[in-house]
């Protein structure tokens, strides 16, 4: 049997989200604890009184993240030996550190400045152009490839952002760009391209701004070699201590390239996969997929209960 852990991405965040956990484990608690303080953010207060806060990517990249790692050390006790880890976006911070490969301390300040240079940029974005993301589903990929080819011009430019599934792919640009592509999609037959709600162009070239700022906070962070191999967005490989830093630049502008990663995680065996944080939106894309590996949620305690039998059957 061959196990990997993923941890969801930002999106699918829910109110008071880990805090049973928090409730029942001293490991939550204290990763909950030594998160507020190293941010100086009150992220429990967020999850019951301030929900509101997490619709800011700067709140919400930490509050997710927080959450992710909470549930892992509930869990960690009981888990076999690691095999593999990834994250959707956000959630391959979560797997570097879950992996041991980036120091819990560094890895929530490194989210935490991750945020802010992200939230800041999205915003002054907003008051030159309406860039969006839009969800597109049941498109054949080639296909949303060669609509994206068709809409590009000096004016409009269209990216291709997210490749979550055979069936799901997101894309980036302006409104008039994004316009052009349903109008086209419908033409073909494709009706299903939905408005995603996000702060702002993620994994596109419209985050160029970001790079230059976010590589020199990378300047003083410290990776190392990890208990388990954490696959990248970006290279669909094994992160690697010499060039960790370029990829997560890279992870910035360069499309999430998570089917592939799935069918990475199916060509060296993995037989069982065991999704981490809220909301379940890893697992549903697996279920759309052919010969995905048994996948368990775990983002409530009640979840925890069907973890023993999951990894023995």
């Amino acid at each position: 049997m061959s196990i990997a852990v993923i941890f969801n991405g930002q999106g699918a965040q829910f109110k008071e989200m880990g805090l049973d956990f928090v409730a029942e484990y001293r490991a939550a608690e204290a990763v909950f604890a030594e998160a507020e303080q190293i941010t100086d953010y009150p992220i429990r207060d967020w999850l019951t009184d301030d929900f509101e806060k997490l619709a800011q990517t700067q709140y919400a990249q930490v509050a997710i993240a927080t959450t992710s790692l909470a549930i892992y050390e509930s869990i960690a006790p009981h888990l076999p030996a690691i095999d593999y880890m990834a994250g959707l976006s956000l959630g391959e911070y979560s797997a570097l550190i879950a992996s041991d490969m980036l120091d819990f301390t560094e890895g929530i300040q490194l989210i935490k400045k991750r945020g802010q240079l992200m939230t800041a940029h999205c915003q002054n974005l907003r008051e030159s152009a309406e860039i969006v993301m839009d969800a597109v589903l049941n498109m054949p990929l080639d296909e949303v490839k060669d609509v994206i080819s068709m809409v590009n011009s000096d004016e409009e430019i269209l990216y291709l952002a997210n490749i979550n599934s055979s069936t799901q792919v997101t894309i980036a640009g302006t409104q008039a760009a994004t316009a052009q592509f349903k109008e086209i999609a419908r033409d073909r037959g494709h009706r299903r391209v939905m408005p995603l709600k996000v702060e702002g162009p993620f994994h596109s070239p419209y985050m160029t701004d970001v790079c230059a700022p976010y590589d020199a906070v990378l300047e003083d962070v410290h990776f190392t070699e990890g208990d388990a191999a954490v696959i990248s967005n970006t290279t669909v490989v094994a992160h690697q201590v010499a060039d960790v830093k370029e990829s997560l630049v890279r992870h910035i502008v360069e499309p999430v390239r998570w089917q592939e990663t799935i069918d990475y995680f199916v060509e060296q065996g993995v037989t069982k996969i065991i999704q981490i944080g809220p909301g379940k939106t890893l697992a549903n894309l697996l279920k759309r997929e052919k010969n995905a590996p048994d996948t368990l949620v775990i983002d409530k305690v009640a979840d925890v209960a069907q973890l023993e039998s999951f990894i023995g059957g």
